[in-house]
């Protein structure tokens, strides 16, 4: 509005500026008509007295250096022969429509307005003077006026008008950028909230200052959820430790000495057949019985018990051998549900170029947070029995590829995949509903800050097939717990 009317306060001092030099103007004009009229009337007094070519020459040199503003003069001899004619008049504008569209509209009247008298000579003859109004002047001296001011009118409308565009462009830029971060909000992301700048405008800074707070709001909640969620995790992962100490301790005792008596009542029944096939069926149940508590601690410590004083790191080695028993595993042969498993590992440089895979020895020295790589395991088991289940798939892919330096302390990211040529994921809202296995793995992901990703390698084929993928970020043995994660 300040500009607006900065605008409009620039045309109306033109315009009363423009008004006070045409009044001059004018002015002028009227005293120099009225002037020259009273000179023309002094002057055809004295042309009684003169002779013909003499006043004829004084009327025509009175027309030039003294025209009249508005009149016509015009001088007839006795017989009607013109003598003095007036001068060529008005040509219109634009033509004869649009003289005649301006004299519709001024309402002009075509009835000449004339005053006539007789001039004496001194032969006793007469002319005949004629002044007639000119009324073509008038309609055009109306009518510049008119385009003067409509002109002027045309600046003002188009200069609020530009006035009004500027401001509007400059009150709109900023809405850009909040449109932005309310979509980022919407897509689970607060960094284009964080990075708003101060706006130009109050309100607009109000909705600014507002989505700031939101979006920190939405920054502490969602730490304190990952929090919560490390939390629950951990405490699962705990109790499965409990239960793999308690079957170790106890069960495995019991077991063992179970086998030492089936050992003990074999060697007293060796001599009847009878008993030594019974007592040999109980040793191989009881084998059988610690090979399913054996891997039944494997799935639930599959790390083992942690080191002394290293509680909170893992070796990258350990993690590689488990992925690759658990890849195992799903290829035996004849396994239920088992499929073609395979692991596939890269390493790249912090440059983004591809790099040869560290040897033995700097992968002995790497270690990552122990809740990290436990999280890399399970959602790989987990990935690998939705496999199993629902995807009626032939082959499945493990990925684990690695970016940054191999040295400890250095950032690493880690692009976690699996993939299969299955059936797909029709719908994902049914398959998060039907069971735990994707809602486990997205939980798990989230709580060390990555979020996963879901999409089908074979798109329009009738096994489109499904890869899961999310990219975590951590540092090598100097940091417990990972720095943050993102959407692949």
């Amino acid at each position: 509005m300040r500009r607006a009317s900065v605008v409009g306060g620039g045309v109306l001092l033109l315009a009363l500026a423009l008004g006070v030099l045409r009044a001059r103007n004018d002015i002028q004009d009227e005293v120099d008509a009225a002037a020259s009229l009273a000179r023309a009337m002094g002057v055809l007094n004295r042309l009684a007295n003169a002779d013909d070519p003499s006043a004829i020459n004084t009327l025509r040199a009175m027309q030039a250096g003294h025209p009249f503003r508005h009149l016509e003069l015009q001088v007839l001899a006795a017989d009607g022969t013109p003598l003095l004619v007036p001068p060529p008049g008005i040509e219109p504008i634009a033509g004869t429509s649009w003289t005649t569209a301006s004299n519709v509209l001024m309402g002009a009247s075509e009835s000449p307005r004339i005053a006539t008298w007789d001039l004496p000579r001194p032969d006793g003859s007469r002319w005949t003077v004629s002044l007639s109004a000119s009324s073509a002047s008038e309609r055009h001296e109306a009518l510049v006026s008119l385009l003067g001011m409509m002109g002027l009118l045309l600046v003002s409308v188009l200069g609020l008008l530009v006035a009004m565009r500027w401001n509007l462009a400059r009150a709109f830029a900023p809405l850009g950028r909040l449109l932005q971060a309310i979509g980022a909000i919407e897509a689970q992301g607060t960094i284009a909230v964080q990075q708003l700048p101060r706006m130009p405008i109050r309100e607009l800074e109000s909705v600014a200052a507002a989505l700031r707070h939101m979006g920190a709001a939405l920054d502490q909640a969602d730490a304190m959820r990952r929090r919560l969620s490390q939390q629950v995790l951990t405490l699962q992962e705990d109790e499965r430790a409990r239960l793999a100490r308690e079957i170790h301790d106890e069960f495995g005792q019991r077991l063992t000495a179970m086998r030492v008596d089936a050992a003990w009542l074999l060697r007293r029944v060796a001599g009847q057949p009878e008993l030594k096939t019974v007592v040999e069926g109980m040793a191989i149940q009881c084998e059988l019985l610690q090979q399913d508590a054996r891997s039944l601690l494997a799935r639930l410590q599959p790390f083992g018990p942690p080191a002394s004083g290293e509680a909170e790191l893992e070796d990258l080695s350990r993690l590689l051998e488990m992925m690759q028993a658990l890849v195992a595993g799903w290829a035996q042969p004849g396994r239920e549900g088992g499929f073609d498993c395979g692991l596939h590992l890269a390493w790249y440089g912090a440059s983004g170029q591809p790099q040869h895979w560290p040897g033995d020895g700097s992968i002995g020295a790497l270690r990552l947070p122990r809740s990290l790589a436990l999280a890399l395991f399970r959602i790989s088991q987990e990935a690998l029995t939705n496999v199993a289940r629902h995807a009626q798939a032939n082959v499945a892919t493990l990925s684990l590829v690695f970016t940054g330096s191999a040295l400890p302390g250095a950032v690493v990211g880690i692009d976690w995949s699996a993939a299969d040529d299955g059936v797909g994921l029709p719908l994902k809202s049914t398959a998060w509903q039907r069971g735990n296995g994707l809602v486990g793995i997205e939980q798990r992901a989230w709580a060390h800050g990555a979020e996963l990703g879901t999409r089908a390698p074979n798109v329009g084929s009738a096994r489109p097939g499904l890869r899961l993928e999310a990219r975590f970020e951590s540092r090598w043995a100097d940091a417990p717990t990972p720095l943050g994660g993102s959407a692949t």
